[in-house]
């Protein structure tokens, strides 16, 4: 259901990717990439409720993850979700693996049918996974010699300053 909900997001994430003004798709990412850091950041603060699962909350984030993750080719509201209601790291791991493949086959084939893909974002594609395994390949390695809460901090301020950058850049310069 989750895979499913993501999906159908794709589509208008898609077609809104299509016919928006890229300038303005950069800065949105920019202000959801530092609204979902904060999130992160003060997610500690918060007390952490206890209560039955409500399946609605999975789907439309899963939904809203997929818009994102066609305009932006990123599944960030998915992922953070997951990451709170995951029972463990495993569990987690698990249903990011298979989401990520199922979406990226899936936008794969809506950017090929959209007029989206051509040869420049194939080509980006491939470098950014290449890019990906050697990113899994050195965090694999680097990962039991690092202390979880300073990673965690450390990615969280990189994150926040990313999306600051991106609003930025998108604004002055309106690329």
């Amino acid at each position: 259901p989750l895979l499913l909900a993501n999906m159908l997001g794709v589509i208008p994430g898609t077609l809104l990717l299509r016919f928006s003004l890229p300038w303005i798709i950069k800065t949105l990412l920019g202000i959801v990439v530092v609204v979902l850091g904060l999130e992160m950041a003060t997610r500690s603060l918060r007390p952490v409720r206890q209560g039955r699962e409500r399946p609605w909350t999975r789907l439309a984030v899963a939904f809203f993850s997929g818009i994102c993750a066609g305009l932006f080719g990123i599944n960030m509201f998915l992922t953070a979700y997951l990451q709170r209601s995951a029972r463990d790291y495993q569990e987690f791991k698990g249903s990011i693996c298979f989401l990520f493949v199922g979406e990226n086959f899936f936008r794969f084939a809506v950017y090929a049918a959209s007029g989206l893909m051509d040869r420049q974002v194939a080509l980006f594609g491939l470098i950014s996974l290449l890019a990906a395994v050697i990113a899994m390949v050195a965090a694999e390695k680097l990962a039991p010699h690092m202390q979880e809460d300073k990673l965690q901090k450390g990615a969280i301020v990189l994150f926040l300053l990313g999306g600051v950058s991106i609003i930025v850049k998108s604004i002055l310069f309106h690329t």
